[in-house]
């Protein structure tokens, strides 16, 4: 019997099938799934079964195939992650062993092969000291093993020895037959995580679920029938902020679980995992819900997935690395604030767990539901046109109404003599909203004290001395933060440059807004929501508070925008709206959309009306306005008509290639070659070439960086793939290669 082989070793050259034969000893113990453990290059590697087979390729049966050396029998993929191993793999143009890893359970690249020497029996001292007069270095070797406990050592404790001098001892003494040379393979303590027949997770009592409205029993009825039928379907469940799309979640995977099957639940930060586990769990009991997410240690989320993996889990909710998760009996898959960037790993390989979750869904023969306010340009498209189906939910529940939202002109409290971040119609209906004890939300996307500190006698500003990006004033600790490299330094108190002290901060974030509150309201419980808050008291204990001990003021970034609930929050003030409106990307104002929609719609979810007050310098903006108007509808008919016209996604493909090493004219050079390729490679004009170019940020943790974007008309990403591998093979045949610089490669950029 021979195995396919996928070796971990992240590298374009070795991305392939490798054939090995299974011993007798392990016969029926590979299996494709299995991890295993093969000799590769002259070292021992861990690696994947992918395939069985009674036959070799024609081109290899003259050759003497290796054996396999160890199974790890403590885990076996599911066939559905097995089959995505390919198709992902190409479709983020990575490696598949770099696939393989995020499949695999939490920590398994930590154990290593270790080589050990042994004695097979103890040897007498004569026996040592007639090997003295024999050979010196044998007898070496022989006394420290002998004095070694079980007389055992690992290979490495002889690296001091020359390798050619430490091979030919060990070849005399193994052909002696005095010592062994072993591989001993990392051991698990985890039982093997196979699902027995019949086995799944049991069926529990269902908590008291409320009255749905016509449009909630409407989705509920088209998803059951789907689940019911186990029709492969995505499903886009378009419904306000209060809507009520989360019930019509829990329903859906009450039918599922009916039927023995199981319920992924994605949510598009870790911020909202507790909230959401609370009502899973409300609804099918602490035991049955598992959450995961990155913040976890590795030991709990080893332990779960290995539960996971046998079936005993009903729903698992979790962020974007979830989606992964070993489920063996898949019934749905629900992406909730489906529109969220924070779906796609920045980090290679490059998915987004959108589209994991569908391609899963599609091989599981399971339900996929896609939920928003305010969906992706690209999803509401496809809805329209029948690719997904379209479940609306136009209402709040109980006859609630959507806030009421003001927009104020900046201009006109400045020309009024207001400098200040707070305009006079906010602050009174934060006064006024306190009054009635009710809370308040506060967003704002800058975090820290103040963006950056300036010299007013030169005017040099402080910039971090890894990157090409000004520090970030803190107040806590009294430091200066670079949030790229996450480099901090003390507020030095003169000029590095001309040494006055004229040193002053500039600009506003979370951290200011807090103290700032804090003396227009000093009887008022100001909590703050950020990554720097995340990281310090974390995020469950700053919504617990807010929601349960009564804290009357919540300030935050983008972490508050989507998912929670408060149901005593009445008013949301917006305090830079314009932040993200004009930016340099074609998805700028589709983002600033999403964000305030997602925002505003935080305020009057229960029966108290609600207020949202944004601040702009800019109000007649079109994206702004139709904020206002809570009309999602006319946003997408203007903007996918402006995408159309421009030829931007969804009616193209775009991939960006980041050039990224130590020496700038190398990465120039690197890119500008890269362009070279493509226009020579795509004389007849298939796709265009923008660029290269510095990136924004040109400089990160002491590496320089451009960039360069192609765009192909159309659906089909593979004949950029396919340029860019040819690119590639060109590249690297050529002489005079700049060295030293990584090309990343990013299909269907979250921006540019």
């Amino acid at each position: 019997m021979y195995v396919q082989v996928i070796v971990d070793v992240p590298q374009v050259d070795c991305d392939q099938n490798y054939y090995y034969r299974v011993p007798a000893d392990l016969a029926g113990q590979v299996a494709p799934g299995n991890g295993v453990w093969v000799s590769f290059n002259g070292r021992v590697v861990r690696g994947w079964a992918v395939a069985l087979g009674e036959e070799l390729p024609a081109d290899l049966k003259n050759f003497s195939v290796q054996p396999v050396i160890g199974v790890d029998e403590t885990y076996r993929l599911n066939a559905d992650l097995l089959a995505l191993v390919v198709p992902l793999a190409e479709a983020v143009m990575s490696t598949r062993a770099d696939i393989l890893r995020l499949l695999a359970p939490p920590g398994m690249r930590r154990g290593r092969p270790v080589a050990r020497i042994c004695l097979p029996e103890k040897l007498s001292p004569e026996q040592i000291v007639l090997w003295e007069g024999i050979d010196p270095d044998c007898a070496l070797i022989l006394n420290r093993l002998s004095r070694a406990p079980k007389q055992s050592l690992r290979r490495s404790a002889f690296s001091g020895w020359p390798k050619s001098r430490l091979a030919g001892v060990l070849a005399r003494l193994a052909g002696a037959g005095l010592v062994e040379e072993k591989i001993c393979l990392p051991s698990r303590r985890e039982k093997r995580a196979v699902r027995s027949p019949g086995a799944g997770p049991a069926l529990l009592p269902a908590g008291r679920a409320p009255v749905l409205t016509t449009a909630q029993q409407k989705a509920v009825d088209a998803l059951a029938t789907a689940i019911d039928q186990q029709r492969p379907g995505t499903f886009l469940l378009h419904g306000v902020t209060g809507s009520g799309k989360t019930e019509v979640y829990l329903q859906a995977a009450s039918r599922a679980l009916a039927q023995g099957r199981q319920v992924l639940y994605l949510v598009p930060e870790i911020a909202l995992t507790p909230q959401a586990g609370n009502h899973l769990a409300e609804r099918f009991g602490r035991q049955a819900v598992v959450v995961l997410h990155s913040k976890l240690s590795e030991a709990v989320r080893r332990r779960e997935w290995y539960r996971i993996a046998a079936g005993q889990v009903p729903v698992v909710i979790g962020a974007r690395s979830a989606v992964f998760t070993p489920l063996p009996d898949l019934g749905l898959i629900i992406v909730d604030e489906e529109h969220e960037t924070s779906y796609r790993q920045e980090r290679e390989p490059k998915y987004h767990a959108r589209q994991v979750a569908l391609a899963r869904a599609a091989r599981c023969r399971a339900v996929a539901v896609l939920g928003s306010a305010t969906p992706s340009l690209e999803s509401y498209q496809k809805a329209l046109t029948g690719k997904y189906q379209l479940l609306r939910l136009p209402e709040r529940v109980a006859g609630r109404k959507l806030p009421a939202v003001n927009l104020v002109d900046m201009r006109e409290e400045l020309t009024a003599g207001n400098r200040g971040m707070f305009s006079r119609a906010l602050l009174q209906a934060i006064t006024q909203c306190l009054q009635r004890e009710q809370q308040v939300m506060l967003y704002l996307n800058r975090r820290g004290f103040a963006p950056f500190i300036i010299c007013r006698e030169c005017g040099n500003v402080l910039t971090c001395p890894r990157c090409s990006i000004s520090l970030v004033y803190h107040r806590v600790g009294e430091r200066l933060h670079c949030h790229y490299c996450h480099f901090r330094q003390m507020v030095p108190k003169q000029c590095p440059v001309c040494h006055s002290r004229a040193v002053r901060f500039f600009g506003t974030g979370t951290q200011r807004i807090e103290s700032e509150l804090a003396g227009h309201f000093p009887g008022a419980q100001v909590l703050r929501l950020d990554r720097d808050a995340a990281e310090g008291p974390g995020v469950e204990k700053v919504i617990s508070t807010f929601s349960e001990t009564g804290g009357d003021i919540l300030v935050g970034t983008q972490m508050i925008t989507k998912g929670l609930d408060f149901p005593r929050v009445t008013l949301v003030g917006i305090l830079a709206a314009d932040a993200s409106l004009h930016i340099a990307d074609f998805q700028a104002t589709e983002r600033t959309f999403q964000l305030l929609a997602q925002v505003a719609g935080r305020a009057g979810r229960a029966g108290l009306p609600g207020e949202v007050i944004v601040q702009s310098y800019c109000p007649e903006h079109y994206c702004l306005q139709l904020v206002k108007d809570h009309d999602f509808e006319a946003f997408y008919a203007r903007e996918i008509a402006l995408r159309e016209r421009l030829g931007y996604p969804p009616f193209s493909r775009l991939v960006r290639l980041e050039f990224r090493g130590a020496d700038q004219t190398a990465v120039a050079v690197a890119a500008e070659t890269w362009t070279e390729t493509f226009k020579q490679l795509n004389g007849s004009k298939e796709f265009n070439v923008w660029g290269p170019a510095p990136a924004a940020v040109v400089k990160v943790d002491d590496k320089f960086r451009w960039q360069l974007t192609l765009r192909l008309a159309g659906g089909d990403a593979r004949p950029l793939r396919q340029a860019i591998r040819r690119a590639g093979q060109a590249y690297t045949s050529r002489r005079g290669c700049p060295a030293g610089v990584k090309v990343s490669i990013t299909v269907d950029p979250a921006g540019l």
